[in-house]
Order: C-alpha cells, then sequence, then structure tokens
C-alpha cells in the first residue's frame, strides 16, 4: 500500500525538560548551526565569515540564547540573542548589523538576529572552547596557550562586572615543533567530575614540582580541567573560592603536566 512505502517517521520526543537538548556545529564556510532535539523549528544559522572550528553552548542556552565560537580568525565571540528560523549575518563582519532572512525574517519578525562580542583575539586560530561543568568557567585554546575566564553564570549582581573576564593563561611548551605545530595540533579539553573519579574528594593529589598555594583546603571547592594538545597532557585546578587581583573571579593553577 502506499502509506506502507512510506518511510517510517521518527518517534517525536515529549518536550520535557529532560529532553530540552541543543546541539550546535561549526564548519570551515563561517556557519554555526544551533538546533533543537525536540524542536524542529527552533534551528538557527549565523555565518562569522571565516571558519568556525569551535563552537560551546553555554549551560543555560534553552533559556539565555548565548553561545561561544572561535576559528581562524583568532577572535573569541560571544553571541547573545536571535529567533529561531533565522539565517543570520554575525555583527563582527565588517561592522555591519546583522540580517535575518529565513521563514521569520520574511514574514518580518526576525527583528531580534542577536549580538556578538569579542571577548579576545590576536593569538591565533582558535581549536577548542569547553564550558566547566558548573557552568562559572569557560576555557578556549588558541596558538599561544590555554585561557580560562570566568562567565556571566552564577555571578551575584554586585559581581556582575566580573562576566568574562580572563583569570588565567598557561603558554604552550617552548620545545621544538610547536612554533609550526601549534595552529595544526587541536587541542582536547574536559572539564572533569572529580566525584566520579577514585580519589578522595576532600584533597587533591600533586605529583612533581608543587607549592603549598597547589594544596586544596579540606572542603574548598575545585573543579578540574585536563588539556591533552600536541602530546602534552595538563591537570589543570580551579578554585572558584580563590581570588585573581583582588577580585573574587577564582584562580587556576597547572597540578601536573607530562609529555607523552
Amino acid at each position: 500500500s502506499l502509506s506502507s512505502s512510506r518511510s517510517p517517521r521518527p518517534p517525536v520526543l515529549p518536550a520535557t525538560p529532560s529532553n530540552s537538548i541543543y546541539i550546535a556545529t561549526s564548519s570551515i564556510d563561517g556557519n554555526v548551526c544551533v538546533a533543537s532535539l525536540v524542536d524542529p523549528k527552533d534551528v538557527m544559522l549565523r555565518n562569522f565569515g571565516r571558519p568556525v572550528q569551535a563552537v560551546a553552548l553555554s549551560p543555560e542556552y534553552k533559556h539565555d540564547r548565548t553561545y561561544l565560537s572561535g576559528g581562524l580568525a583568532g577572535n573569541l565571540i560571544l553571541t547573545v540573542g536571535g529567533r529561531a528560523g533565522t539565517s543570520t549575518t554575525s555583527t563582527t563582519i565588517g561592522g555591519a548589523a546583522a540580517a535575518a532572512s529565513g521563514w521569520l525574517g520574511s514574514l518580518g519578525l526576525g527583528a531580534n538576529t542577536g549580538k556578538d562580542t569579542i571577548l579576545h583575539s590576536g593569538e591565533g586560530s582558535i581549536s577548542t572552547i569547553k564550558w566547566s561543568l558548573s557552568g562559572k568557567y569557560v576555557t578556549w585554546v588558541n596558538e599561544e596557550g590555554i585561557k580560562i575566564m570566568r562567565t556571566n553564570l552564577h555571578l551575584d549582581s554586585s559581581d556582575s562586572e566580573l562576566a568574562w573576564k580572563r583569570i588565567s593563561h598557561i603558554d604552550r611548551p617552548n620545545r621544538p615543533g610547536w612554533e609550526e605545530m601549534a595552529s595544526v595540533w587541536k587541542a582536547r579539553a574536559e572539564w572533569v567530575d572529580e566525584s566520579s573519579l577514585e580519589s578522595d574528594s576532600d584533597s587533591i593529589s600533586h605529583h612533581g614540582d608543587s607549592t603549598p598555594s597547589e594544596v586544596s583546603t579540606v572542603g574548598e571547592k575545585v573543579e578540574k580541567l585536563v588539556v591533552g594538545w600536541g602530546g602534552t597532557i595538563w591537570v589543570i585546578n580551579v578554585y572558584p573560592d580563590r581570588s585573581t587581583g583582588g577580585r573574587k573571579t577564582g584562580s587556576a593553577e597547572v597540578a601536573t603536566m607530562s609529555v607523552v
């Protein structure tokens, strides 16, 4: 029969909070696409004019419509807002306002095309961007090294000026091959849930050289980041309760570094 010859439709997921999942992809043609796995109409496409190698959605993307992206242009770009069903051009291209098109734009409903802000630039291509598990921090890797920044999430109103402030820079190794290969080797970064590791959750173990400031006190909150890049592995501890330059944005220190 005609009905039996049709391809079966995929099951529709219920629109529950646990299914409010979004995915983001980037491409060498400069596009970033963000789509809902539940609502087929909840899709946004944005062009940044240069190859985009990394994109990371805010843990609160469903509510704040925020993501970070970066690539060969060397700009870490914060994008906020936008309407589902539109295809837009980044406001970072030539300084022009983003133009909306698509099924909402054709109806004159595409006025909210989003805003782009360059948070950091000038240190070569960006290969990796990762939000921390708490959402308080984000790390990105460019040709010069590993960066960690405080985000705008979970900040008191009195500390709002601390949003998007960088707290750490860790240089790439200064060894033969790195100067030529820093833009080719793609870093892998993962924020680790230490409670899932088989270790004492009240302390941090350190190997190799360490200083007293690297040892956490009992009960101190620590976010752990592992970065693998060009045959080198870093384990980095981020201490949210510590201050950087007199500001309580948190502090990051390298716990271990090894060469494979």
